[in-house]
C-alpha cells in the first residue's frame, strides 16, 4: 500500500506551489521578471556573437589558412619537380650522343625503353663538406622506389654530375665528378684524351698533360667531352671547359676544367639506368 505524505511534507509542497504561482502571477500581470529575461536573452546573444567572432571564426580561419598554405606549398613542389623533370629531358634531347634518345623523347621513364631516366631526389648532401673538403658525395632516393644499380650516370638540368654507388634498396650514394677519388675519361676536339681526376674543389676536375707527347695547344674555355672509354659515361657529352692552365714543370702541364653541372642547382636529378 502506498504511503501518504505526512503533514509537514504536505505543508512544504503547498508552500512551494503557492510561491511559484505567485511568481507566475506577478510576471504575467506586471512583467516583474521581464528585465531578467531581457538580461538573459542579451547575455546569451552576446555569448553567441562573441564566441563566433572571437573564438570559432579565428580558429576556423587559422586552420583553413594553414591548410591552404600547405596546399599551395605542395602544388609549388609538384610544379617545381615537373619543371626540373622537363629541364632534364631538354638536356638529354639537346645531347644527341646520349643512347636511345628517341625512346626518351617519346616517354620519360618509359618501361618499354631500353634506356630509362629515373627521377631522384636529394636525401642528404653536406654542402659545407662539399666546399671545404675533397670528399664530394650525396645521398639520393629514386622517386619511383626503383632499385638503383652501381656505376650509373647521374645528371641534372645542367649535365653530368657523377655516378652512383649502391647503398641499399631505397637509397644510393653519388660520387661527384669533383671528388678526389673519382676519374672520368674525357677528350677535346683535337683528339686529346686523358683520365680526368676530381680536384676536390667544387665543380673542378683536372688533367695532367705530358708535353713530350702532346703540343700545348690548349686554351682557356676550350671544351671537353666524355670520351665513352670505360663503359660508364656515354661519349660526346660536353663536360666542361678549361678554367686554368698550370705549368707543373717544363715537361708537364695541368689543365683545370670547370664542370658545366652544379650539384647545388636543384634537388632533382636523373639516373641513366
Amino acid at each position: 500500500m502506498a504511503r501518504l505524505p505526512d503533514k509537514s511534507s504536505r505543508f512544504v509542497l503547498i508552500s512551494v506551489f503557492l510561491f511559484c504561482t505567485t511568481f507566475l502571477f506577478l510576471d504575467f500581470k506586471f512583467n516583474t521578471f521581464k528585465p531578467v529575461q531581457n538580461f538573459y536573452s542579451s547575455s546569451s546573444l552576446f555569448i553567441k556573437i562573441f564566441s563566433k567572432e572571437y573564438i570559432f571564426v579565428p580558429i576556423y580561419l587559422f586552420l583553413t589558412s594553414n591548410f591552404d598554405t600547405q596546399k599551395v606549398k605542395e602544388e609549388n613542389m609538384i610544379l617545381k619537380a615537373e619543371l626540373n623533370e622537363q629541364l632534364i629531358i631538354n638536356y638529354i634531347l639537346s645531347n644527341k650522343n646520349i643512347p636511345n634518345q628517341n625512346a626518351i623523347s617519346e616517354k620519360f621513364d618509359s618501361e618499354n625503353s631500353s634506356f630509362i631516366v629515373i627521377p631522384s631526389r636529394v636525401v642528404d648532401f653536406d654542402a659545407n663538406l662539399y666546399f671545404c673538403c675533397d670528399k664530394h658525395r650525396m645521398i639520393l632516393s629514386s622517386d619511383n622506389n626503383i632499385e638503383i644499380e652501381s656505376f650509373k650516370v647521374v645528371i641534372n638540368k645542367e649535365g653530368i654530375i657523377g655516378q652512383t654507388l649502391k647503398l641499399n634498396k631505397n637509397f644510393f650514394e653519388v660520387i661527384l665528378l669533383s671528388d678526389k677519388k673519382h676519374n672520368i675519361p674525357i677528350e677535346n676536339k683535337n683528339d686529346f684524351y686523358c683520365e680526368a681526376k676530381g680536384l676536390g674543389l667544387p665543380q673542378k676536375i683536372f688533367c695532367d698533360v705530358d708535353l713530350t707527347l702532346w703540343e700545348d695547344n690548349f686554351e682557356e674555355e676550350q671544351k671537353f667531352f666524355t670520351s665513352g672509354l670505360g663503359g660508364i659515361f656515354p661519349s660526346g657529352i660536353e663536360i666542361g671547359q678549361i678554367h686554368e692552365k698550370q705549368e707543373l714543370s717544363t715537361k708537364e702541364l695541368r689543365l683545370i676544367i670547370n664542370l658545366n653541372a652544379n650539384p647545388l642547382s636543384s634537388n632533382f636529378f636523373g639516373v641513366l639506368q
